[in-house]
């Protein structure tokens, strides 16, 4: 059985955009070099990386909280 996280605020406001712009995480992931798993756990909330977050916030054109 897979375990699954709730997404954070910003994970669901990430999965917005990524559904807005018809983007999959994995295509995400390529354009900013990280791994699928990385994307997910940002989206989760497990990485808290201020690096990568702000990778994604970039590339899918969000505005910074």
């Amino acid at each position: 059985m897979r375990r699954t996280r709730k997404p954070t605020a910003l994970g669901m406001e990430i999965k917005k955009a990524l559904f807005e712009q018809d983007m999959t995480v994995k295509e995400l992931a390529v354009r900013i070099n990280k791994s699928e798993a990385t994307v997910c756990e940002v989206i989760s909330g497990k990485n808290q990386s201020e690096k990568t977050r702000d990778l994604i916030m970039r590339e899918l054109n969000l505005a910074a909280e």
